[in-house]
C-alpha cells in the first residue's frame, strides 16, 4: 500500500499536463501512486498520459464526461494510499511537497486536511497566497470563502471513509468549498507556513471560463454557512455579504454603519450557535473591519475613529486588535493625516 495516493482529473489539459506530471513523478517522496481520471478529453491529454512509463501511474478514461467532481469521486474510490493528495493538469508541485505534507500528517494524527500556501505563476504580478495556518482561523473563514488551495490539499483517507465524504457531483463548480463547508465540524483543518505549489492562472482554467457560475455557487454555499449558523440574510444582507467576501466595501459612514451592524449580527449568532470558534471569529470579522475601514480613508480622521468604535469589540486578542490598529494608523499617515 502506497504512502500517498495522488489524485487528478483532467479534461483536455494538455497544454500544461506533461509539466503537473513531471513535477510529481520528481518528488522526493517515492511512495505514492498517481491516479488520473482523464474524464473523456477530446484533445492530445490521452496520448501525453499513454507516453508514460512510470509503473506508479494508472490511468482511468471515463467514457463520457462526468465533470469533476464525479472524476475525483472515482479518484477516493481507487486510492489506496494513506493520505491522498489533490492535484490539478495545470499546477506544478514543488519538489518536497509530497515528503512535507506526509511528515506533517504523521506528527499530526488530529489532523486530517492539510494544505499549503502557493504561489501564483502564468499571469503576473506573481503572488504568495499566505493563508491561515491554525483551524480555528481555517473554520472561522469558511463562511466567507476557502482558505484552502484545493490542488495544494493532501487528505487523511481514514478520514474521508469514516464519515463517507465525497464530493458533490451535482455541483458543477466550487465543489471543494462545499466539502470544506460540510466537513468542518468533524474534521480539523491546517495549512502548512511554506510554498509547496504553483497555481496556474491562465485564461483557459475553469475559474476564469466559468467564474461568474463559480461565483453563484459560492454564493449559495455561503447562504447555506450562514443557515448553519442560525442566520437567514434578506436580499441586502445577502448582497452586503457575499460583496466583503471578495473583499469589497460599502463606502461612507451610511455603508459602514451597516457593515458594522452586518458584523455584530454575525458576532451574536457565534454566540449564541458556537458554530465557530469565538476568538478566531472574531479576528476574521476585525479583518474584514480593518479592510473596509481602510477602503474609506477619503472619510479621513473619521475613518480612523469608526474603526477603533467598533474594532476592540471584535477582537478578543489584544495583541491583533493593537497590531490592526497600528496598520491603520501608518495607513493614515501616509496620506498626510494628524493623529491625536
Amino acid at each position: 500500500m502506497p504512502k500517498v495516493s495522488v489524485v487528478m482529473a483532467v479534461h483536455n489539459g494538455e497544454l500544461y499536463l506533461s509539466e503537473a506530471l513531471d513535477s510529481i513523478f520528481q518528488q522526493s517522496l517515492r511512495d505514492f501512486e498517481f491516479l488520473v481520471i482523464d474524464d473523456a478529453s477530446t484533445d492530445g491529454t490521452a496520448e501525453i498520459l499513454a507516453a508514460c512509463t512510470d509503473p506508479r501511474l494508472h490511468i482511468h478514461t471515463n467514457k463520457s464526461q462526468l465533470g469533476l467532481a464525479a472524476s475525483l469521486n472515482l479518484g477516493l474510490e481507487q486510492a489506496r494510499g494513506e493520505y491522498i493528495a489533490r492535484m490539478d493538469h495545470d499546477d506544478i508541485s514543488l519538489p518536497r511537497r509530497l515528503e512535507m505534507q506526509a511528515s506533517y500528517l504523521d506528527e499530526h494524527p488530529d489532523v486530517d486536511v492539510l494544505g499549503a500556501w502557493v504561489r501564483t505563476l502564468g499571469q503576473p504580478p506573481e503572488q504568495t497566497w499566505r493563508y491561515p495556518t491554525e483551524d480555528d482561523a481555517i473554520r472561522s473563514e469558511l463562511l466567507f470563502n476557502p482558505v484552502l488551495v484545493h490542488s495544494s490539499v493532501m487528505l487523511r483517507r481514514s478520514s474521508l471513509g469514516k464519515h463517507k465524504l465525497r464530493y458533490d457531483p451535482k455541483l458543477p463548480r466550487a465543489q471543494d468549498y462545499d466539502l470544506w463547508t460540510r466537513v468542518a465540524g468533524r474534521l480539523r483543518f491546517a495549512n502548512l507556513n511554506k510554498v509547496l505549489l504553483c497555481y496556474r492562472v491562465h485564461s483557459s482554467q475553469v475559474g476564469q471560463r466559468f467564474g461568474e457560475e463559480q461565483q453563484q455557487i459560492a454564493n449559495r454555499i455561503r447562504l447555506d454557512h450562514l443557515h448553519r449558523l442560525g442566520i437567514k440574510p434578506n436580499a441586502e444582507q445577502a448582497k452586503l455579504h457575499h460583496a466583503i467576501s471578495r473583499w469589497e466595501f460599502p463606502t461612507g459612514e451610511d455603508g459602514l454603519q451597516t457593515l458594522q451592524r452586518w458584523f455584530a449580527a454575525l458576532r451574536a449568532a457565534n454566540q449564541a450557535s458556537a458554530v465557530f470558534p469565538a476568538t478566531a471569529f472574531g479576528a476574521a470579522l476585525e479583518r474584514r473591519w480593518w479592510a473596509a475601514c481602510r477602503a474609506n480613508l477619503t472619510l479621513g480622521l473619521r475613518a480612523w475613529r469608526i474603526y477603533t468604535g467598533f474594532a476592540r469589540e471584535l477582537a478578543a486578542e489584544r495583541p491583533l486588535a493593537d497590531k490592526v490598529v497600528f496598520k491603520t494608523k501608518a495607513a493614515l499617515r501616509q496620506v498626510g493625516w494628524r493623529l491625536l
